[in-house]
């Protein structure tokens, strides 16, 4: 299969790794940084192209996992051309515009997923599956942490709008996924800590955030940009019947106030140590869709990306206004 990978840092190396490796995949592959590009095809054994339009002519399915500023563009022409298209999360970070393209790819009948590759995490999966069973009863609470290890280069942090757009957009999504629910609510405060930078893009590196779900039960959710033992990501949910976690284990970066002596435990390092297998199951899943398999219940919609970042705006307005705040637009 014909595949165009447009975006080859981090993650698009993750991917173009992963797909090579399948032996299945002829890979071509663009950045904006054309020596990237061609770096990343001589180890994959793809080609390079520094014409994006002339990679998505002669591609069967597009990965874009580019700079989030750059995902409206490639994107809508992807969907002209009714390219089966996986986009990182978020789609776009205007609500206006991200449902405008879901809505043609909807109308295009085109597949379009977005990254929330938390979904194909083997431990979230299966407490999805637990909670939509009944297994916990009636949920009331979730407790969710995201942690980076170190923050990002200070750029990219510019350009992905705020924490709660990048980094806990995953957790606004994770709250609707599994409970099956949406939020009526977003009561959100923020401090900067780590990095003082921020100020000046009125950004946070440390944050909090109290969700009200539908129908009942609350979620609280932690982010921040520093986690001195490593990367953090975990939930808890407790309900009538059970209290299940994930993400609790040998590998977590805390420590037990008893212990002591050096820790030299390994840690998480980053999302794509803690979520290598998720990754590669999404994309596996997204390629398995395109080439006109059945598309996987777990795969993200642009409907999840619209709906997290109403709930991120919402974030936003609540620690400027000190308030519990609703969602802007309700998901479409």
């Amino acid at each position: 299969m014909r595949v165009g990978l447009v975006g080859c840092g981090q993650i698009g190396r993750m991917y173009a790794e992963h797909l090579a490796a399948s032996g299945d995949v002829a890979l071509t592959c663009h950045d904006v940084r054309a020596g990237q590009a061609a770096a990343l095809a001589a180890q994959v054994d793809g080609e390079a192209c520094d014409d994006v339009e002339r990679l998505l002519d002669g591609a069967e399915a597009v990965v874009v996992t580019s700079s989030t500023e750059s995902h409206d563009a490639l994107v809508a022409l992807a969907l002209e051309r009714k390219l089966p298209t996986f986009c990182e999360k978020p789609l776009t970070l205007d609500l206006h515009r991200t449902r405008e393209l879901g809505l043609a790819a909807d109308h295009g009948g085109t597949p379009l997923w977005i990254g929330f590759q938390r979904h194909f995490d083997a431990g979230f999966s299966a407490l999805h599956d637990r909670i939509a069973d009944g297994d916990l009863g009636t949920v009331y609470t979730v407790r969710m942490f995201s942690h980076d290890a170190a923050w990002p280069p200070l750029e990219r942090l510019a350009a992905s709008g705020s924490i709660f757009r990048d980094l806990m957009l995953h957790d606004f999504d994770m709250v609707r996924w599994l409970t099956g629910r949406e939020v009526s609510g977003v009561a959100a405060i923020g401090d900067v800590l780590a990095v003082p930078e921020l100020v000046e893009l009125h950004d946070y590196d440390a944050v909090a955030a109290t969700l009200g779900v539908e129908g009942g039960g609350v979620a609280v959710l932690t982010a921040g940009r520093h986690s001195p033992l490593g990367y953090d990501v975990r939930i808890e949910v407790l309900g009538s019947r059970d209290c299940l976690t994930v993400g609790l284990d040998d590998r977590t970066p805390m420590r037990q106030v008893t212990e002591h002596g050096p820790d030299r435990r390994p840690r998480h390092r980053d999302y794509r140590d803690r979520f290598a297998a998720a990754y590669r199951a999404q994309i596996d899943a997204f390629l398995a869709a395109a080439r006109g398999g059945e598309p996987d219940p777990r795969a993200g919609t642009w409907r999840d990306s619209y709906a997290a970042l109403a709930l991120a705006m919402a974030a936003e307005r609540s620690v400027r206004t000190r308030s519990f705040e609703p969602p802007v637009e309700a998901t479409p």
